[in-house]
């Protein structure tokens, strides 16, 4: 019986399993010891070392200068980036300008006939003439004739230099005060009007459509409709009317666009043909 109770004795101190042994204590701290201690990063390192480094007098008055000097040089940057913008906002605003001071300018002498007035641009060469000369003598000469027709029939409108060409705008009432002070035949009215002022229109004719030349016109067929009206002008220059242009006089004419007739020729005003141009 006794030897029966040993072996049951034996049998039931089993060793236990490894899944139910705990690890050492030691590994444990060890652990937490190398998760704790970590070693510091170089970036912080070095700002430690920057912070606990001691300077000296002249290392902090040479760090000042130092920081002087950037903050002077993007003073400078700042200051002449918004001066150069500036400048060219500058530039650009002025060319504008002069651009729509000029753009309406005529590039030659042009008579414009409107319903109120009659307006000449002349552009002349500006060599050895002065603008202020110019435009002194073009008023004092103005002033002139408005003191013996006793009214203020001429304005001078406008005197300027652009391009070497000395440019002057004058304003007439009409066509009549227009041909009195500038010595060139003209007339403005109606065809029945021109026939009665004695006007011979024998001249050879051209139809005119869509602002171009086309077939030959006699007098009849231009003369047909008297309420049509003209404008009868012997001179070499641009000629703007206010209306469409149905026919012109063929000598030495082109027709520009719808409303604008070219009269050009190798002679001068005083020896040029009259230049008629018919329109609605």
């Amino acid at each position: 019986m006794a030897e029966r109770k040993t072996v049951q004795r034996k049998n039931s101190t089993r060793r236990p399993t490894t899944s139910t042994r705990k690890r050492p204590a030691a590994t444990t701290k060890k652990a937490t010891k190398r998760s704790t201690t970590r070693k510091p990063t170089k970036k912080s390192s070095q700002s430690l070392s920057r912070s606990t480094t001691p300077r000296t007098p002249e290392q902090r008055k040479r760090m000042q200068q130092k920081r002087r000097a950037q903050m002077l040089r993007r003073k400078r940057i700042t200051f002449f980036t918004g001066f150069f913008a500036f400048v060219l906002a500058v530039v650009i605003l002025i060319a504008v300008v002069t651009r729509s001071i000029h753009s309406g300018m005529a590039k030659s002498n042009t008579l414009t006939l409107t319903d109120e007035n009659v307006v000449f641009e002349e552009v002349t060469p500006s060599e050895g003439l002065d603008k202020k000369e110019v435009a002194s003598y073009a008023k004092e000469v103005v002033s002139e004739y408005n003191k013996e027709v006793g009214k203020k029939k001429i304005k001078v409108k406008k005197v300027s230099e652009y391009k070497d060409s000395l440019y002057i705008k004058t304003i007439y009432d009409n066509i009549d005060v227009y041909s009195n002070f500038s010595g060139y035949e003209a007339f403005s009215g109606t065809l029945q009007a021109a026939l009665d002022a004695g006007y011979d229109f024998s001249t050879t004719f051209v139809s005119v459509s869509d602002g171009k030349k086309g077939d030959v016109a006699d007098t009849e067929t231009v003369c047909a409709d008297p309420s049509l009206k003209v404008l009868i002008i012997r001179e070499n220059a641009t000629f703007k009317i206010n209306g469409t242009v149905l026919f012109v006089s063929d000598e030495n004419t082109t027709v520009k666009d719808a409303s604008t007739v070219v009269a050009a020729e190798e002679n001068d005003n005083a020896s040029a043909a009259l230049t008629y141009i018919i329109y609605k």
